[in-house]
Parts: C-alpha cells; sequence; structure tokens
C-alpha cells in the first residue's frame, strides 16, 4: 500500500513540476541559453534527480530514514555539488543567478532533508522533502532550455 501511495505522490509531483502550457501560446518561461556539451550534462544530472527522488520515495515508504537520507545528500545535497568543476562544462555557470540560487536551495534543502531523514520522524520528513519538491517545481516552471 505504502508503495502505491509513493509511486502515486512521485506521479503527482511529476504533473505539478510540469507547467501546463497551450501548444498555442508562447512558453511564458524564460528561455536559458545554455552550450549543448553543458545542457547535456544538465539533462544527466535533472533525470539523476528524478530518480534520486524516486529513491528517497522508496526509501521512506519502507522506513529506511538512513537510506532516504544518504541518497538526498549524496545526490542532490550540498555533497552533490559542483561535480562539473574541473571539466569547464558546468550547466551553472551558464544560468542566470536568480535560477542558481533555486538550484542552491534545492541543494541546501536536500541537506536539510537529509538531517530531518536521519532523525526518523516520517512527517517531518516529508514535509523537508516537499521543501526539496518546491525548487524543482518554482526552477521547472519559471525556466526552460529549448
Amino acid at each position: 500500500m505504502l508503495k502505491t501511495i509513493t509511486h502515486l505522490l512521485l506521479m503527482a509531483i511529476l504533473l505539478i513540476a510540469s507547467p501546463t502550457i497551450n501548444a498555442q501560446e508562447p512558453d511564458p518561461r524564460v528561455l536559458v541559453s545554455i552550450p549543448e556539451d553543458s545542457l547535456q550534462l544538465m539533462r544527466k544530472d535533472m533525470i539523476d534527480l528524478l530518480s534520486a527522488l524516486n529513491e528517497i520515495m522508496q526509501s521512506l515508504s519502507s522506513g529506511d530514514f538512513k537510506m532516504a537520507a544518504d541518497i538526498a545528500e549524496n545526490r542532490m545535497g550540498k555533497s552533490a555539488m559542483g561535480k562539473h568543476r574541473q571539466t569547464g562544462k558546468g550547466p551553472g555557470r551558464h544560468m542566470p543567478l536568480p535560477m542558481k540560487n533555486i538550484a542552491w536551495g534545492l541543494h541546501d534543502a536536500a541537506s536539510e532533508f537529509s538531517i530531518i531523514a536521519n532523525k526518523g520522524d516520517l512527517k517531518q520528513a516529508y514535509i523537508a522533502l516537499n521543501t526539496v519538491i518546491s525548487h524543482c517545481t518554482a526552477c521547472h516552471s519559471t525556466y526552460r532550455t529549448k
């Protein structure tokens, strides 16, 4: 039952995070131009973030708070920042400052979720996870790359 609820919740998150755009109207989101090699890195990172969210939800639904905390910190939190720094192709260098601020907020929120999840309180963990997802929603609702 918890697994079903988790999957339904994740589907709802995806629907909420995806802006509703009428095909006849112009996309209202800010277009951010990112070089193709950096854009591919960013897309790969976005897929990993979504996968991490899924794994966090699965871990929470099975009561494995430590696993949820570890995934959040290592794949989404402050520990995950700067992984493309040495390549010189990191997408962050091409983002406008407000977009970077949302991304930094995501990393901060994921690290905070990790701390809270380690305490084992499911309700507080979900509240903290909502803050993480709010950053995803804010960015995807405000910015686009094509």
